[in-house]
């Protein structure tokens, strides 16, 4: 629960190494349900950090397990809005992006966590339908603003605490914007793909739409130039560069000069998922491994409670009785012994 961004290889490596293992994110849930995370902001702000990875890199079912837990992470996000904690701000933005993102792909189930849809996959998911469309649109563009929302006030607050890049506290803040920022490339993506498909049916009412793009293509543009410049994501991730101006929706041909940004994150490899059939000789025992592998670090980087010391207190609490009865045996031989001496 101390300042510190979470160890990538012990920490979320292994908890989505283990939603793959599993199937799905049920085993990452009955844990997450034991954080403090309506009294302690800071692993507040982990565990959202965490749970975006989870459904970015995480097993397919990961959402859908997620889904169950939304009303979980709004009442949380609604908490922390209304405290007045250097974190708590920040946490209630986040999950309310994680809240409109994980709807978003319980609704689309053909677009994956992580976002990497083909064209052709959004273009059949949208349809033709005008509605349709324009919802699938507007769910994409709340992400967005909900997302850009969410950087913004982190860089903002990481300005106002005069904390730097590299150390500790700052990459603690910094670090749950490095999944944000592959989401956000995506989510204007689609969108941009979708703003020219609707104004193909019907260009004539949609300015306000096109006033609400241009808004949150300037608010991407100043996050992704901000982002490129810190020291701490250079060596992570290559942010492209936006264009100077968002793409001309009511000029058709504008849709063939529009290049799709890309998001590098160098080194990265992807998770895999084991879809074959159950092997009991040589899973069963990896699985506990995994599930005690996941219940630690939990401990350790979230701060959940230590079931091992309960456990230990029932122990000692158990040796205690224990000896409660033998103290009478015992007493009864020290008396034996003495009289043994006097003999």
């Amino acid at each position: 629960s101390s300042e510190t961004p979470l160890k990538e290889k012990y920490a979320c490596d292994a908890i989505i190494m283990g939603t793959h293992k599993e199937g799905g994110a049920s085993t990452f849930w009955s844990y997450t349900l034991n954080l403090p995370l309506s009294s302690n902001s800071m692993i507040s702000w982990k565990f959202c950090y965490l749970l975006h990875k989870l459904l970015r890199d995480g097993h397919k079912n990961s959402v859908r397990d997620s889904h169950r837990y939304c009303r979980n992470i709004k009442d949380m996000g609604i908490l922390w809005g209304n405290l007045h904690d250097r974190y708590g701000h920040i946490v209630a933005l986040s999950a309310k992006y994680l809240c409109l993102k994980i709807e978003f792909h319980a609704k689309h189930k053909v677009i994956p966590g992580n976002l990497e849809a083909t064209d052709e996959t959004l273009d059949r998911e949208a349809g033709s339908d005008m509605t349709k469309v324009l919802d699938m649109t507007n769910e994409l563009l709340d992400c967005l603003d909900a997302g850009l929302k969410m950087a913004e006030t982190v860089l903002r607050q990481l300005d106002a605490n005069g904390a730097k890049s590299t150390t500790p506290a700052g990459q603690c803040r910094l670090t749950p914007l490095i999944p944000l920022i592959l989401d956000c490339s995506f989510l204007y993506h689609f969108s941009v793909l979708l703003m020219f498909k609707l104004h193909s049916i019907a260009p004539d009412v949609l300015l306000g739409h096109r006033e609400r793009f241009r808004d949150l293509f300037t608010s991407l543009t100043q996050f992704f130039n901000r982002a490129r410049e810190m020291e701490f994501f250079k060596s992570i991730i290559q942010i492209p560069d936006l264009p100077d101006a968002p793409p001309n929706f009511l000029r058709a041909a504008a849709l063939g000069e529009y290049k799709k940004p890309v998001v590098v994150m160098p080194g990265e490899e992807p998770y895999e998922d084991e879809d074959g059939e159950p092997q009991p000789e040589i899973r069963e025992s990896p699985q506990v491994c995994l599930h005690e592998s996941q219940r630690n670090i939990f401990q350790i980087q979230m701060g959940a409670p230590d079931a091992s010391l309960e456990q230990k207190e029932i122990e000692n609490d158990s040796l205690k009785r224990e000896l409660e009865v033998l103290k009478p045996e015992l007493q009864l031989i020290k008396s034996e012994v003495s009289w043994c001496h006097i003999d």
